[in-house]
């Protein structure tokens, strides 16, 4: 696998803002691509991706297509409103593991992608319920790496990874084979990789 994209958060009073980088090959940014906001306690989900840190252009957006619909698409559409492609959690399977689908602009899936350490996203949604240690082990789970995994649904196969490279600071690389980098639009590569973090409540 290559890497691909580099996405960097700053947390503010009242947005997130994610950093869009372009990768070298071991894995560190290049230039940047893309800026994103996201409004805190937003009734009806929507990003916007611009061009540079100016913000006077859009690039692309996502936006959820209902509000308040756990089990909703989230749509990608360019400047124009045209849909590059489009992605859904599936909320029963998040229970015990958080996994989302990626489909193309006509809705057809195409990747299921879900944290590859079941084990840590088990315990991040029950251990806190645990008597006296569970507010120090929710704690001690924060410092813990996220990693995610991009399977085709064609071939069963992974085909990129998402993964937080820092501790501290949110900051994550998204790795894909060129066959699976060829397919998607890479708008919706940098959606998905977002939404990995804004959309759960990280």
């Amino acid at each position: 696998m290559e890497p691909r994209l580099v996405i960097q958060q700053k947390i503010t009073a009242f947005v997130n803002k994610y950093n869009v980088f372009g990768a070298n090959g071991d894995g560190t940014p290049a230039s940047m691509i893309g800026l994103a906001q996201q409004k805190r306690l937003a009734f009806k989900e929507k990003v916007i991706f611009y061009t540079d840190d100016k913000r006077d252009k859009v690039s692309f957006t996502f936006r959820a297509e209902k509000v308040l619909d756990v089990h909703g698409r989230y749509f990608v559409e360019d400047a124009n409103g045209n849909m590059l492609g489009m992605f859904k959690k599936e909320f029963m399977a998040s229970l015990l593991n958080s996994t989302w689908k990626v489909l193309d602009a006509q809705g057809n899936e195409l990747l299921m992608v879900r944290e590859s350490n079941q084990v840590l996203a088990a315990l991040r949604r029950f251990i806190g319920n645990i008597p006296l240690v569970g507010d120090l082990a929710e704690i001690v789970i924060l410092f813990f790496k996220y990693h995610f995994e991009f399977i085709d649904l064609r071939t069963n196969q992974v085909v990129a990874t998402y993964q937080k490279t820092t501790l501290i600071r949110d900051q994550y690389l998204l790795s894909t084979t060129n066959d699976a980098w060829n397919a998607i639009d890479w708008r919706v590569y940098a959606a998905m990789s977002v939404a990995l973090d804004a959309l759960q409540s990280r």
